[in-house]
């Protein structure tokens, strides 16, 4: 068996993300196992915002990408050689896998995964709608209290930060599906139409209040106020930084904040600006609460079941890129951080066994 695979051959410096000459495609080992891991073939790998701050040195939910490792990523595979009883060749799995044909693990930290077979089409959805992405939005959903949910008696006022993202996108489908005046925020226009696509009420583009290519936060504000006079109730934050502070002045009192994301601050962690309207979230007496979900495997598990019933239902939109080959990673990330994707981009390693995923 061969392997190709993504290594990591100097840090991303500040031309990223115009220039991503910082990976090297090598055949490497085929890895040898030892008692208590699997050995894994990856089908498809996700491109995610979290990546950078991965590439920077810094430790997250894993560790940190070191010179001459290969490259992680959130992934779905198959097991083709077992040294861990009750995982058994065949058996398609789910977590930060490699960008590589070929990776071993310990399986505590994986999923099995139920319901797909190898050769299923959906099965690259497990890296958008049915994965990370697509579950956080769900399970960050079910985390609002029931007084901030819309009734008949009372409208509530929801709104979400990269609205044109797997997550942001997903979260503001259930958000409309709820009973909320939905609300999205995203960089351009051509985003701002496929939000609204998804049946957003409103979508601001905060391109649009930029001064020498930096974010007024004030005007933002001001957007954001006149499409919601009455106050944000619930926000759902995968940006952080200036979007965050724009939105603080405009939560409604007692209103609640889920962090999810931190778009913002990836290309530059080290020079994060801060928030200038934190006292805002005082006065307000608003909430803030951070949220990730990816190693609870119960709320994955239960999730997973409720977003097939949402898709089956019709109410889930979704879009996704797929890209093929190891290789194409490095263009998936460039479109990630130049703003060009709309939807999860995945990478297909491998040939599904059968034929190309077609979506």
């Amino acid at each position: 068996m061969y392997n190709k695979a993504l290594v990591l051959k100097q840090r991303p410096d500040e031309t990223f993300p115009q220039n991503m000459d910082f990976f090297e495609v090598q055949e490497i080992p085929v890895p040898e196992l030892n008692e208590g891991e699997i050995l894994i073939r990856v089908l498809y790998i996700g491109v995610d915002p979290v990546m950078r701050v991965w590439l920077s040195g810094a430790k997250t939910y894993i560790d940190a990408v070191q010179i001459g490792q290969v490259m992680p990523a959130f992934g779905v595979g198959v097991i083709v050689q077992t040294k861990q009883a009750k995982w058994d060749i065949g058996q398609l799995v789910f977590g930060v896998l490699e960008c590589a044909n070929l990776c071993k693990r310990q399986t505590k930290p994986l999923f099995k995964v139920p319901l797909f077979e190898i050769g299923d089409p959906n099965i690259p959805l497990l890296l958008s709608i049915y994965g990370v992405t697509g579950l956080t939005a769900l399970n960050g959903m079910k985390l609002i209290p029931q007084d901030h949910i819309p009734t008949t008696q009372q409208q509530k006022t929801f709104c979400v930060s990269s609205a044109a993202g797997s997550t942001g996108s997903i979260a503001i489908q259930i958000a409309k599906h709820m009973g909320y005046k939905t609300i999205g925020i995203v960089s351009g226009r051509e985003k701002r139409d496929f939000v609204l696509s998804l049946g957003a009420d409103q979508c601001i583009t905060y391109n649009d209040c930029k001064e020498n290519d930096e974010i007024i936060v004030d005007k933002l504000t001001q957007e954001i106020q006149k499409v919601a006079p009455e106050g944000i109730d619930v926000y759902f934050d995968n940006a952080g930084e200036e979007v965050l502070d724009a939105i603080l002045p405009a939560m409604a009192k007692e209103g609640l904040i889920l962090l999810c994301g931190a778009t913002s601050t990836y290309n530059a962690w080290k020079n994060r600006g801060g928030l200038t309207n934190l006292a805002s979230a005082i006065t307000q007496q608003v909430k803030l609460e951070g949220i990730i979900f990816y190693q609870d495997q119960a709320k994955i598990y239960s999730g997973f079941s409720d977003m097939i019933e949402l898709v089956n239902d019709g109410v889930i939109k979704h879009q996704e890129e797929i890209y093929y080959g190891v290789e194409n990673f490095v263009q998936g990330l460039k479109r990630v951080f130049l703003g060009q994707n709309m939807g999860k981009i995945i990478i297909q390693i491998e040939q599904q066994i059968q034929d190309q995923a077609k979506l």
